[in-house]
């Protein structure tokens, strides 16, 4: 009995041991550290580039890093100019190793452009953000530059996350770029701070790492109350009556009361926290707050020792809104956009735009009233007037009315699918009163899916010089599929100089024209190329093959055959030939060197037809093989030269001018 009693008691003491470690363990923080590496942070504060500022800020956090939160590292920008796609992890989430770190950090070279929205997206990914707690630290000097929505992502993140927080540093950014990069943080509940030189830089830094590592996300401390200095307590509500007050998605300024001539008022200070703090001087300030869309200021007095609290009514309330289809068909779940605009037009009969979103389902903080919202899923749209009302959600599906076409293309039928060089166009069905149809949109893809509005169309596919139509129809909420059969054979060419010669490199030119001739004689220009090996894309049938190497022409019939390959070498019959004149018994040439070919042949007029020319003093010449009369001025007298060229020679030829 007494073992029996003692096992037990030693097991639940193992297992207590064991939930107790996995507590700990779960309570530590999981860190990416998102730094910018984009070109800007080579901009100086006070003599010193921001790069260097940023990477001694670094290298004092890692050395007051507690161990037993994990920590990576993420930057972006610091590879390639211009690329969006420019985001490595220099660290994955782990025990830090300080000096490999710090190392990480001052190998940083600043380049290209800001993805933000992308490089924060990719630190919530590695930090498994949906199955654990996370936290992301971004140290930004800008905004987004690669067409993405910030406030949108942490919107999506936070729903999505187990525990997901973002911590935004504004490093040296403006008052117009705070607010749009602290959404990052105020829609995950986490810090927005800015500082504007290195020391606010490492305060910035130190007190977002004491948030990471003292304070839990899910049992959040309550706002500090000042301990004597006096101020103000700016507290948000959406409307007069609300006892809740908001949480996120809030920014304050601070300004002078006073306003200028131009009606400006100086500002004091900023705040991202939802309830903010101001520590001020006695006095008359301007309390400006906004939250998502809506904006509201008061007046506030502050006396000595005092700190004032003030309520902000922001009369906003919620709009929701998603797309399906076709209705009551499944959300979409992808490629929306939305557009809100005030429900009033102006004297010219525009709305203006209030705000707008590149994700599948928005949640728009607005003030309350009547707007008009715009919905667009590729190439379909709807809109609707809908009405926002202070402290409810208006939630709001539009019917987007969409079917999805996929068309691809093959060389002829019974070919495989093609995979490059097709285009294509999308138009109404209908034509208008002069015969024409209004084009929907277009594609370079090889196989392309469209999103259009239910109805009919008229597509237009190419490939190369070979073109097809075809009339679909498009239903809402289901997928129709066209294969175009393109017809098309192709045609590689290349030119030699002369039989038993390798191909010409350079200088040649090609025109391909149909076969048949008009009744005018003259034959219609299908393609042309200016590459020495071209390969062609043609319509199966008839054509004319035109080649030219510097002066000599070639020509050829061909026949095409859908889905096969003609491969063709023509016989150009040239010569190049580099003349460079000199004056006999060690002359100088004069500086009006002028070269002329003729052909040697007179015509039945007794004239010889000029066949090039140059200014040049040395000249190169690609000519057919045959007799000619090179003429070269110099001092204003020509002298002249016969030559004969062969085919396939490349000769130089010197020819010497006598004096006068």
């Amino acid at each position: 009995m007494f073992f029996r009693a003692f096992l037990i008691l030693f097991t639940t003491l193992l297992l207590s041991l064991s939930q107790a470690s996995i507590t700990a363990a779960q309570s530590r923080e999981n860190v990416m550290v998102v730094f910018d590496g984009s070109g800007s942070m080579w901009g100086q504060i006070d003599g010193k580039a921001k790069i260097e500022i940023a990477r001694d800020a670094i290298k004092e956090m890692v050395n007051s890093w507690n161990q037993e939160s994990k920590i990576g590292l993420i930057a972006y920008g610091h590879r390639k100019k211009g690329d969006c796609a420019d985001i490595e992890t220099l660290h994955p989430v782990a025990v830090l190793d300080k000096n490999a770190f710090t190392s990480s950090v001052n190998a940083i070279q600043p380049k290209g452009k800001t993805p933000i929205s992308a490089a924060v997206h990719k630190a919530a990914k590695e930090l498994k953000f949906t199955e654990e707690k996370a936290t992301v630290i971004l140290i930004s000097d800008g905004l987004e530059t690669c067409n993405a929505d910030p406030c949108a992502l942490a919107t999506d993140l936070e729903a999505a996350g187990l525990d997901f927080t973002t911590h935004v540093i504004g490093f040296d950014i403006n008052k117009a770029e705070s607010a749009k990069l602290a959404c990052l943080a105020t829609n995950t509940g986490g810090k927005f701070i800015l500082a504007s030189n290195a020391a606010e830089l490492n305060k910035a830094i130190t007190e977002t790492v004491q948030t990471v590592q003292t304070v839990q996300k899910a049992a959040p401390e309550p706002e500090p109350e000042p301990n004597g200095p006096q101020g103000i307590k700016a507290i948000p509500v959406v409307c007069e009556t609300c006892a809740d007050v908001l949480e996120k998605n809030v920014f304050w300024y601070l300004y002078e009361a006073q306003q200028d001539a131009n009606g400006n008022r100086r500002e004091i200070g900023r705040n991202g926290s939802a309830t903010a703090l101001f520590e001020t001087a006695e006095g008359r300030y301007f309390v400006y707050g906004t939250y998502g869309q809506a904006a509201t200021g008061v007046e506030v007095e502050v006396k000595p020792g005092t700190l004032t609290e003030v309520k902000v009514n922001f009369n906003a309330g919620n709009l929701r809104v998603s797309g399906a289809a076709t209705a009551g068909a499944d959300s979409l779940d992808k490629d929306m956009f939305y557009w809100v605009y005030d429900a009033k037009k102006d004297l010219e009969g525009n709305r203006r735009e209030i705000a707008r979103s590149g994700a599948t389902s928005q949640l728009f903080h607005l003030p309350a009233g009547e707007f008009y919202v715009v919905a667009q899923h590729g190439n379909a749209f709807a809109s609707a007037e809908l009405t926002v009302q202070a402290n409810e959600l208006t939630d709001y599906v539009f019917d987007m009315n969409v079917g999805y076409l996929k068309v691809n293309a093959i060389p002829t039928n019974g070919g495989a699918v093609l995979n490059d060089n097709m285009f294509y166009w999308v138009y109404e069905d209908k034509k208008d009163l002069e015969g024409n149809r209004k084009e929907v949109t277009r594609s370079g893809a090889a196989s392309q899916l469209f999103k259009l509005p239910a109805g009919k169309y008229h597509i237009v596919a190419q490939h190369g010089k070979a073109y097809t139509s075809a009339s679909v129809e498009v239903s809402a909420n289901s997928l129709s599929e066209y294969t175009f059969d393109m017809n098309v054979g192709y045609f590689r060419v290349n030119a030699i100089m002369a039989e038993g010669m390798p191909a010409i490199e350079d200088n040649m030119f090609y025109w391909v024209y149909h076969a048949k001739k008009d009744l005018e004689g003259n034959r219609k220009e299908v393609a042309r190329s200016g590459a020495a090996s071209q390969l062609f894309r043609l319509a199966a049938g008839k054509y004319y093959v035109v080649a030219q190497h510097g002066k000599a022409l070639s020509e050829k019939e061909i026949t095409i055959e859908a889905g096969a390959l003609s491969e063709e070498t023509l016989v150009e019959n040239s010569t190049i030939i580099r003349v460079t004149p000199t004056v006999a018994n060690g002359g100088v040439l004069a500086n009006d060197v002028f070269w002329w070919v003729y052909d040697a042949k007179k015509d039945l007029e007794g004239n010889h037809r000029e066949i090039a020319r140059s200014g040049a003093v040395e000249q190169t010449f690609i000519l057919p093989a045959g007799d000619y009369i090179f003429a070269v001025r110099n001092a204003g007298q020509i002298h002249n030269t016969d030559v004969t060229l062969i085919p396939g020679e490349q000769k130089k030829m010197t020819v010497e001018i006598q004096p006068n």
